[in-house]
């Protein structure tokens, strides 16, 4: 096993958490929030103690094999998200080591379940620290490491990516792995830029605008008020609705065009059933409970509002929960394991495991009826 790459892998990715805890940093001194200040300042130092020296050790140059791609993924979440609960905890923001690891793993993994009740009481420079770690979770750390400091080979940096990558396959966008991954995280900035300019726009403020965007275009969910979107209006739900359904989409779906390469939309399978499972279950939301709705339009947009941040995995609220029947709650867990595109920042099964699943079913049955005959596979 390569352990001197995987070591500098991890702690250049040790510094780049520290670069990301900048801005919370400036937040809190700018708030005067002196407990928030001390946590991030205690934990940039432990990163940076631990990352720099690990940084600089010189590798022997040998790239990454498929192996050594698996154990520095794995490693390289469970010492971020150990060293990104740091601030929860010095802060004095969540009182137990455990429960901060955990809101730094539920932020990491873009789970987006958290253990803080009263999040609006929570200092502004935690919360976005919080909508940070789903904006780096929704990407993935190590594809932003391969866009900007790949440490490996290009051989070692596909490995990086497949055992990165968020559903069953993965290849590059462009010849050049380090292009491909500056491709993905220009669309991925491109897109958080655009909705935090749409909410200003929106009359929405600056702290709001920026931590929904973070966690919408990684389908995190955090948010900075304790009824989720509900309270924001009209507006704020539907531009939050057509970002949520972007990033449920597969990325390579965006390069296509970037490119003008429309005929690959069109013959993409995964979308066109993603359209369909989305259009389809906010049909039958919007049949049970039409006579919930003081109007047509109100019901469509809580129902595809709804459909679609479950979908993504997203999992933001335009309404209460409780307003949703059994038979509506049944329907949306199964779309939260099913999951978005692969590709996507979101997060479940993914629609290609499904389909591929409901095709292997379909061939093993033809199979059982005609044994002789040959059916393929295909996505």
């Amino acid at each position: 096993m390569n352990i001197g790459t995987i070591r500098k892998t991890i702690g250049v990715i040790l510094c780049i958490e520290a670069a990301f805890m900048l801005p919370p940093l400036l937040l809190a001194l700018a708030d005067g929030d002196a407990a928030a200040l001390r946590g991030f300042a205690a934990a940039i130092a432990a990163v940076l103690v631990v990352g720099v020296p690990c940084g600089l050790i010189k590798s022997k140059g040998r790239p990454l094999g498929a192996r050594d791609g698996f154990v520095t993924v794995a490693l390289a979440w469970i010492i971020i998200s150990l060293f990104g609960a740091i601030p929860f905890y010095a802060s004095g923001t969540i009182d137990s080591v455990s429960d901060a690891v955990f809101e730094t793993i539920s932020g990491f993994s873009t789970t987006g379940a958290t253990i803080i009740d009263d999040v609006e009481a929570a200092p502004r420079a935690i919360l976005l620290w919080r909508s940070i770690t789903n904006w780096i979770g929704g990407m993935g750390v190590l594809v932003f490491l391969l866009a900007i400091a790949p440490v490996a080979r290009e051989g070692g940096s596909m490995f990086l990516l497949r055992a990165e990558f968020p559903g069953p396959m993965a290849s590059k966008l462009v010849p050049r792995m380090q292009k491909s991954a500056k491709l993905l995280y220009e669309i991925y900035i491109s897109m958080t830029v655009v909705q935090i300019v749409l909410l200003l726009l929106g009359g929405i403020p600056l702290f709001d605008s920026v931590n929904i965007s973070l966690s919408t275009v990684s389908t995190g969910g955090f948010c900075v008020r304790n009824d989720s979107m509900a309270s924001y209006g009209a507006y704020a739900q539907n531009v939050t609705l057509v970002f949520m359904t972007l990033c449920s989409m597969s990325f390579s779906l965006f390069y296509c065009v970037l490119a003008l390469e429309f005929l690959r939309i069109r013959r993409s399978r995964e979308l066109r059933a993603f359209v369909i499972v989305v259009l389809g279950v906010a049909l039958l939301m919007g049949i049970d409970t039409a006579s919930k709705f003081a109007s047509v339009a109100d019901g469509v947009h809580h129902t595809l509002f709804q459909v679609v941040s479950i979908i993504s995995t997203t999992c933001y609220v335009s309404i209460d929960a409780s307003f949703w029947s059994p038979f509506v709650w049944a329907m949306l867990t199964v779309l939260m394991i099913t999951g978005p595109m692969s590709g996507s920042t979101g997060g479940g099964m993914k629609l290609s495991r499904v389909m591929i699943l409901c095709k292997s079913t379909y061939r093993a049955i033809a199979r059982t009826v005609t044994p002789n005959s040959v059916h393929l596979i295909h996505l």
